[in-house]
């Protein structure tokens, strides 16, 4: 069961390989002045031109990193071991020398039947239909391209959440 989301504490796990990338999410799903910066004027806007979507809930993002698939597969079962599982895990397909992300994110949806897995790659060599069939079910799955914008990212997953 996941956590009452009216404190708007989103656990994200992200794994990839490129330590490059991990410094983007990290700074995409960051509290920093910048982002709080960005939201105020993204809230200043949303009054402005559209009142009825305004919400005075920002989320804050509690993020965990790390490069390999088995080490997301470790942290997703000790936080559920824990009880306080993770709402998002976000996995880079190919995570060379170990398991790819599919693997991962197929023993991590064993785990946690309901989290929501976000794949991200910059090959299209594994078709949204393959992932599907191998991490289901797939109104649980998401798939996005690298590259990617990490902040529209932060904003898909912040919804993502709010709507389950």
């Amino acid at each position: 069961m996941r956590a009452d989301h009216q404190d708007e504490h989103i656990r994200i796990l992200i794994a990839d390989d490129d330590e490059h990338i991990l410094q983007a999410y990290r700074e995409a799903f960051a509290d920093t002045e910048s982002t709080q910066a960005i939201r105020a004027l993204d809230a200043l806007a949303a009054e402005l031109f559209e009142p009825s979507d305004v919400s005075d809930d920002e989320p804050h993002f509690d993020v965990v990193a790390c490069s390999q698939g088995n080490d997301a597969i470790d942290l997703a079962r000790q936080a559920a071991n824990d009880g306080n599982p993770f709402d998002v895990i976000i996995l880079d397909v190919r995570m060379p020398p170990g398991i790819d992300g599919v693997e991962a994110g197929s023993q991590i949806r064993e785990l946690d039947p309901d989290v929501e897995i976000i794949f991200v790659t910059g090959f299209s060599d594994m078709s949204l239909e393959e992932l599907r069939r191998r991490v289901p079910p797939p109104l649980k799955l998401h798939y996005f391209n690298k590259p990617l914008s990490f902040s529209q990212l932060a904003r898909d997953v912040a919804s993502m959440v709010r709507e389950h």
